[in-house]
């Protein structure tokens, strides 16, 4: 590959790029999680023997909804932690709605195959866990690609594709083919037919719930046209989709807004779970 597409490649699959302050943007997920954790009761539900291997789990109090929002969290696959990922869970539980942060091990000790399977597991043990509870899938930048990985791949049991109800993907990657030219394949170690494979963009999609798919204004182009493509073809296979380019926002503070009513992607957000 010539150098020059390379360093765009790099570039256009930073999304610090185009957030300068992006570390205080991922500082502020801790600090706020922190306090979450702190404030409200939670447990720890794992779904495999691996000390990776756990959701982290917010019940709601006593509501007709029976909803439960479940997130991935982002990091290129290879940082930060459902730890890391419970500061919206305030705002989903003052609407009656339950909410759990999803864990997976990290690259270089899982492969994405592995962590695509694990969330899998993690969403099997949630429904096992509440039956009469319906879930909405949820993730973040390489979050997304794992929510959107189980779309591809959920099982045909009524007990987990029937109960994911809708999802909401956020500044995602979907086609993974060009990070195996760039820094970020590093620890991930994709050539490219593993590429393809892991790749929801090129997959048949089994699992049509209702979707949102949204970006901040700030992202790469590269981010905004995986996204933007992604939501077309899930039309094209009968998924109901909303596409948003959330103003203001980059990759990283999109997330603050995720939980606000007031908010753009807060309102569509709740647009969507009120049609469930």
């Amino acid at each position: 590959m010539h150098e020059d597409v390379k360093v765009t490649l790099e570039r256009e699959y930073s999304p610090s790029s185009v957030a300068p302050d992006y570390r205080k943007t991922v500082a502020a997920y801790a600090a706020e999680s922190a306090n979450v954790l702190g404030a409200r009761a939670h447990r720890r539900l794992a779904y495999g023997a691996a000390v990776d291997e756990y959701s982290i789990v917010f019940d709601a109090a006593s509501s007709d909804r029976r909803l439960m929002f479940v997130f991935i969290h982002g990091g290129y696959w290879q940082e930060l932690a459902a730890d890391d990922s419970c500061f919206p869970a305030a705002g989903f539980l003052a609407r009656g709605i339950s909410y759990a942060a999803v864990n997976y091990t990290l690259a270089p000790n899982a492969t994405i195959e592995e962590m695509i399977g694990q969330c899998g597991c993690a969403i099997e043990e949630l429904t096992r866990e509440y039956p009469d509870t319906n879930l909405v899938l949820a993730g973040s930048s390489a979050g997304a690609h794992l929510a959107a990985m189980q779309a591809v791949r959920m099982p045909e049991s009524a007990d987990v594709r029937h109960r994911v109800v809708g999802s909401i993907l956020i500044s995602g990657i979907y086609d993974l083919r060009p990070l195996t030219h760039t820094y970020i394949n590093a620890p991930l170690k994709l050539d490219p037919i593993r590429a393809h494979i892991v790749s929801p963009a090129l997959l048949p999609v089994r699992q049509v719930a209702p979707t949102l798919v949204c970006w901040g204004e700030h992202e790469t182009a590269e981010f905004k046209r995986q996204s933007a493509e992604h939501a077309e073809r899930l039309a094209k296979y009968g998924v109901p989709v909303e596409r948003l380019e959330v103003a203001g926002r980059n990759h990283f503070d999109i997330l603050f807004d995720l939980a606000n009513p007031a908010s753009q992607l807060g309102k569509a957000v709740d647009n969507l779970l009120g049609g469930l």
